[in-house]
C-alpha cells in the first residue's frame, strides 16, 4: 500500500505561517497595550503631582508668574493624559483585532488538524483493510492447498 500523503500539506503550511504571523502580531500588540498604559501612568502621575504643586502653593505665598507657570504646566499634563487615555482605547481595540485574527488563523490551522487526522485515519484503515485481504487471500490459497493434499 502507499505512504500517506496529506493532499492539503501545502495549504496547512500557509495556514501555519498565517497563525504564526498573527501569533506575532498580536504578541507586538500586547506590548503596545504594555507600553501605553505605562505612559498613561506616567502621565496621571505628572498630572497628579503638578495638581499637588498647585494646591500646595495656595497654602503659602505663591508669585503670580509661577502660579500662572504651575497651572499651565498642569492644563498640559491634563491634555497629555487625555491622550494618553486615547491612545490606551486605540492600543486596546488594536490588540481586540489582533486578538480576533489570530483565533480566525488558529481555528483555520486546527480545521486541517482535523482533516489530516481524519485522512490518517481512513489511510490507516485502508491499509488495515488491505493486509487483512492478503492475509485471508494467502489462508484461503493454503487451505485450498491442504484440501488438494487431502482429498
Amino acid at each position: 500500500m502507499k505512504r500517506f500523503r496529506f493532499n492539503l500539506q501545502s495549504v496547512a503550511t500557509l495556514r501555519s505561517l498565517r497563525e504564526l504571523r498573527a501569533r506575532e502580531s498580536l504578541a507586538a500588540a500586547i506590548r503596545v497595550c504594555e507600553q501605553v498604559e505605562l505612559a498613561l501612568a506616567d502621565a496621571a502621575a505628572r498630572r497628579e503631582l503638578l495638581e499637588d504643586l498647585v494646591r500646595s502653593g495656595r497654602a503659602f505665598t505663591m508669585r503670580a508668574a509661577e502660579h500662572v507657570a504651575f497651572v499651565t504646566a498642569l492644563r498640559l499634563a491634563a491634555a497629555d493624559e487625555v491622550a494618553a487615555e486615547r491612545g490606551v482605547a486605540q492600543a486596546h481595540a488594536l490588540r481586540e483585532t489582533r486578538l480576533t485574527e489570530y483565533y480566525e488563523a488558529a481555528r483555520g490551522v486546527k480545521v486541517l488538524s482535523n482533516l489530516e487526522s481524519r485522512a490518517r485515519a481512513a489511510h490507516r484503515l485502508a491499509v488495515e483493510h488491505a493486509e487483512q485481504t492478503a492475509l485471508d487471500e494467502r489462508a484461503s490459497v493454503a487451505a485450498a492447498r491442504a484440501h488438494r493434499y487431502l482429498s
